[in-house]
């Protein structure tokens, strides 16, 4: 198997593991909030949180091989009995391999097809300028964080009654070890985000969301190098995403490259 070009180092079925686990490990964290739960199990890894909206009750890795119509079964209706919108990442490795269909006979529907990325962290390009009257800070602090949760909040359409348990996802995750926050703001508002994780073989970007005012400002490139860089200095050499299908290529010029999809699943029409 060869190297992917201009990613020296790994092959592709690498990368494609690399962007897996990567996803898998950070969206753990999901199930380890306050009144949440993570289900680990051999053969798939789920999570269930009380928010009843997308993306917060799904199912992440799904590699069964016995039993596979009740094992469907068994997750589809322990979501709908609960009432909450379920979703399914049918991601590369996933088995069977006619998950999808299974889904879709079930009355799910492909919402959205995801691009997974990567790129080498070699040979990083300078930031753009920042904007005038715009600040880039990392989130250190926990008022800091309630910020970063309003606009993630905003970003899902997370109801008002459901921001505490929202909190409690993002206080599942170790701030400044296994994930870090940066914001940018203008005129003491915050207008742009992104998350790095701290994977166990790779950084991973997640997040990464601007408000409309701020658009066109290079915010999000500015971001990503940060984002970038700091995964550098923390000694990773490769970067992996699963970009929106209207953010590709965005990534594409900051050198990242698509290398599988990902396949959302849900009863729910809604683009992520």
């Amino acid at each position: 198997m060869s190297e992917v070009e201009g990613i020296p180092g790994y092959t592709k079925e690498e990368i494609v593991h690399q962007i897996e686990m990567n996803l898998w490990e950070t969206w753990s964290h999901f199930g380890r909030g306050k009144g949440c739960t993570l289900h680990d199990e051999e053969e798939s890894l789920w999570f269930e949180t009380p928010i009843p909206t997308l993306p917060y009750n799904t199912v992440l890795r799904f590699q069964v091989k016995q039993d596979v119509e009740e094992r469907i079964d068994s997750l589809v209706n322990h979501y709908t009995d609960r009432g909450v919108a379920q979703l399914w990442i049918v991601h590369p490795s996933a088995k069977p391999d006619d998950l999808g269909k299974k889904l879709e006979k079930r009355g799910l529907q492909e919402i959205e097809i995801v691009p997974g990325m990567a790129r080498s962290l070699d040979h990083l390009s300078e930031p753009p300028p920042i904007p005038d009257g715009v600040e880039i800070r990392e989130v250190l602090d926990q008022k800091e964080l309630v910020e970063f949760r309003n606009f993630a909040a905003l970003r899902w359409g997370v109801a008002d009654e459901h921001h505490e348990h929202l909190q409690g996802v993002f206080e599942a995750f170790k701030i400044g070890e296994d994930v870090r926050f940066w914001m940018a703001w203008k005129d003491g508002k915050a207008i742009s985000k992104l998350a790095l994780y701290n994977g166990s073989g790779s950084a991973g970007i997640y997040a990464v969301a601007t408000k409309t005012e701020a658009r066109g400002m290079g915010i999000a490139s500015i971001l990503m190098n940060v984002g970038m860089q700091a995964a550098k200095e923390m000694g990773h050499t490769l970067c992996v995403l699963d970009s929106s299908p209207p953010a590709e290529k965005l990534y594409q010029r900051l050198g990242f490259i698509t290398v599988a999809p990902f396949h959302l699943f849900s009863f729910v029409k809604a683009l992520l």
